[in-house]
């Protein structure tokens, strides 16, 4: 452990990292930085799911994995978005709005 912390390739790889973090901090850049990591995070992790899914409705043994685990996949964009006041509550508004739908 001692020869990998003495290692010159090592503090020249600290000293790049630090210099980079300090430009990072000096032109404010880390929002940027945490959104576009943010995106690319999610974006490939609905990649990820999609070739899963067509990777298992490919093979039989997905299919039947499929099959046994209950009805038809749950969609995210089946839930409604309510409108909510500061405190969290539902606002008055959306109450008048919900009394239309009925």
């Amino acid at each position: 452990i001692v020869a990998v912390l003495r290692n010159p390739v090592y503090f020249i790889f600290l000293i790049l990292l630090g210099v980079a973090a300090y430009v990072t901090y000096t032109l404010n850049l880390w929002g940027p930085m945490l959104r576009m990591s943010n995106a690319a995070s999610q974006q490939a992790l609905e990649v990820g799911k999609e070739r899963l899914r067509a990777f298992l409705e490919s093979s039989d043994t997905g299919r039947q994995a499929m099959a046994m685990s209950g009805a038809k996949p749950k969609d995210s964009d089946s839930y409604s978005m309510e409108a909510l006041d500061g405190s969290g509550k539902k606002s008055a508004a959306a109450d008048e709005d919900g009394a239309d739908d009925i």
